[in-house]
């Protein structure tokens, strides 16, 4: 599910599925839940640098051939397991840095932009194309509107597309392109020049950055599970995840 790897005081946390793409089921996130918190109590840990295994995919986010997606019985659990894994990564106090090797969407893509860092090279695909398989973007729209404001996020939110390396990069979306043999090289450079900065300024930093933004993204979660409780919704989201667990 995930591969961890100490180099030096740097930790590389790897998404480990590529046979899906590394796209991630419940108990792979919560794996990367745990992973990530039990680095940010670990003092040998200065940093941590995500990545995906394989060239094609960083995570191709929710794994919908997952039993229960699309329930509506189950959103509240599911929806609760994804807001402890968002407020794990805005409250995670080191630096944080993503290596983008391939494609990140869905809620894996939204967990890229609450990292501190993105690098990744042309190819990488990135976006919110949950709106093709029938289910709202709530929590997605509203990450990325901090990243891009409102019009562009009306745009990519409506239209489910893909945005690729050139553009994520010019919409500040990855802070930094590279080659994509240099993609995991520069993310450790980056980790180690944040890991330098006093630790508390650092962490204090980051902790009001996620007191600004947390309150907005419960108020998400919470309009997200409201309207999933709603027939049309729950039967478009069953449809739309049907059609795709046959594609």
């Amino acid at each position: 599910m995930i591969e961890q790897e100490l180099h030096g005081d740097i930790l590389v946390i790897r998404l480990n599925r590529p046979e899906k793409l590394n796209a991630w089921d419940t108990p792979a996130r919560e794996a990367f839940r745990v992973a990530l918190e039990a680095a940010d109590q670990n003092e040998t840990v200065k940093a941590v640098v995500v990545t995906g295994t394989g060239e094609r995919a960083f995570c191709a986010g929710a794994d919908l051939k997952e039993s229960g997606i699309g329930v509506p019985s189950d959103a509240r659990k599911r929806m609760d397991l994804f807001l402890q894994l968002y407020t794990a990564v805005l409250s995670f106090r080191k630096p944080l840095v993503a290596a983008l090797n391939g494609i990140a969407v869905g809620s894996a893509f939204q967990v890229v932009l609450l990292m501190d860092y993105r690098i990744g090279h042309a190819g990488v695909r990135m976006g919110l194309p949950e709106i093709n398989s029938g289910i709202p973007t709530v929590s997605g729209s509203t990450i990325l509107n901090w990243a891009v404001g409102l019009n562009r996020t009306r745009e990519i939110s409506v239209s489910g597309r893909m945005i690729h390396g050139d553009e994520a990069h010019a919409l500040g979306l990855i802070e930094e392109l590279a080659a994509p043999e240099q993609v995991l090289e520069r993310a450790f450079e980056v980790a180690r020049q944040l890991a330098a900065k006093k630790p508390h300024a650092y962490a204090e930093t980051k902790a009001w950055l996620r007191d600004l933004r947390l309150p907005e993204l419960v108020a998400a979660f919470e309009r997200a599970f409201e309207i999933r409780q709603r027939k049309e919704v729950a039967a478009s989201i069953q449809t739309g995840v049907a059609g795709f667990n046959k594609g």
